[in-house]
């Protein structure tokens, strides 16, 4: 029980402070007019701020440096070595991850600002650049030791992790189409990942995951239809890369672990997000549009169309990311034959949100006049 004691205090004090940001952050673009305005695919009737993922950056990188920095000075309370000695025991372990630490912070740091320069220029900051600073923070996790290694070969590593790392920074970006959707759906993925952690006793990651979870939750409150400040290219790409990261700093094998399954379970935690975008990618080149041009072919705006009210559509999402994730974390412990199970059974649930995404509303027979 006291071992949870930590994760309780570093979720409450990322939520506060972060829930205390928000409203600094709406002042800032009111201030300097960093606003979104009303639009035909857009569900907000006024200007609404639009740097909200100031708040979730702040909030976050704050709380795991202050942890991190601090952990020397809470090891020596006379109450923390009585009552907390064995989480503590665990945190003293941190410096091994250093590097990588500061690599993820660093890279955060770079896609909140790439992401930041997108609110505020608009259409004056070019996509190539954008894609670039992104392709710079994930190199500067690559450049801190944050790659995979189940491939043979060290440049394939390499070259996976930058693609995994732009793909999902990316996908959190065009998942932000409908309030509380973007922010939302990483919350329950870092739980789903949090679980995975645990549960393999990796205490350090839980501590930024849980940190994470805490961030985007007071902006949550902020942000839950209608929202009064929304995300913004600031906080979707660096929520997507953050997580990201995680998934690559994360272990997902345990003694029972089948040989090859476990190094999916990131792709289902995911699954929604990497959907979404490739369904909008898939359609927009189809339709001869350029790939980063908005537009309402997502699949909130699919479910919404069918009927469903913009909250529930995202609570709808919301389900879907749950229910795929819990069913991947059994990944780490089970065998050849229960990681099929898995996978087909995440499998069944992407088909229906094809069938969701691509299923068109037939309208009734009219009836004839006598």
């Amino acid at each position: 029980m006291t071992t949870a004691l930590i994760p309780i205090g570093v979720l409450l004090a990322a939520f506060a402070l972060s829930a205390a940001l928000v409203p600094a952050a709406g002042w800032l673009a009111r201030r300097y007019g960093v606003m979104d305005a009303p639009g035909p695919r857009k569900v907000h009737r006024a200007p609404t701020p639009r740097i909200g993922g100031l708040a979730v950056w702040a909030a976050f990188t704050l709380v795991v440096l202050a942890g991190y920095l601090g952990m020397p000075v809470l090891t020596r309370l006379p109450w923390v070595q009585t009552h907390l000695a064995s989480p503590v025991a665990m945190l003293q372990e941190a410096y091994r991850v250093e590097g990588k630490l500061l690599a993820m912070l660093a890279g955060g740091a770079i896609a909140f600002a790439v992401g930041l320069l997108d609110d505020v220029l608009g259409s004056r900051f070019k996509v190539g650049l954008k894609l670039g600073g992104q392709v710079l923070a994930a190199v500067v996790l690559v450049a801190g030791g944050i790659r995979t290694d189940f491939l043979h070969y060290e440049w394939l590593n390499v070259v996976l992790t930058l693609v995994w790392v732009v793909g999902i920074t990316n996908a959190f970006n065009l998942l932000d189409n409908m309030d509380g959707l973007s922010a939302g759906v990483a919350f329950v993925a870092s739980m789903v990942l949090l679980a995975n952690a645990w549960i393999l006793g990796e205490f350090f990651i839980s501590l930024v995951l849980v940190a994470l979870m805490g961030s985007l939750l007071g902006f949550l409150v902020y942000n839950w239809h209608p929202a009064s400040i929304f995300l913004g290219d600031c906080g979707s790409l660096f929520v997507g890369l953050t997580l990201a990261a995680l998934t690559v700093l994360q272990r997902f094998v345990s003694h029972a672990s089948s040989t090859y399954f476990p190094v999916l379970m990131p792709v289902l935690v995911l699954a929604l997000p990497i959907l979404d975008t490739a369904t909008v990618v898939f359609i927009r080149i189809r339709e001869g549009r350029p790939i980063y041009i908005g537009d309402s072919r997502h699949l909130s705006h699919r479910l919404v169309s069918l009927g469903m009210t913009p909250r529930l559509a995202v609570f709808t999402i919301y389900l879907i990311t749950l229910g795929i994730g819990l069913g991947a974390v059994g990944l780490a412990h089970a065998d050849s034959v229960h990681a099929l199970l898995i996978l087909v059974q995440a499998l069944a649930v992407v088909a229906v949100v094809l069938i969701l995404l691509f299923y068109e509303r037939r309208e009734p027979p009219r009836r004839e006049e006598p």
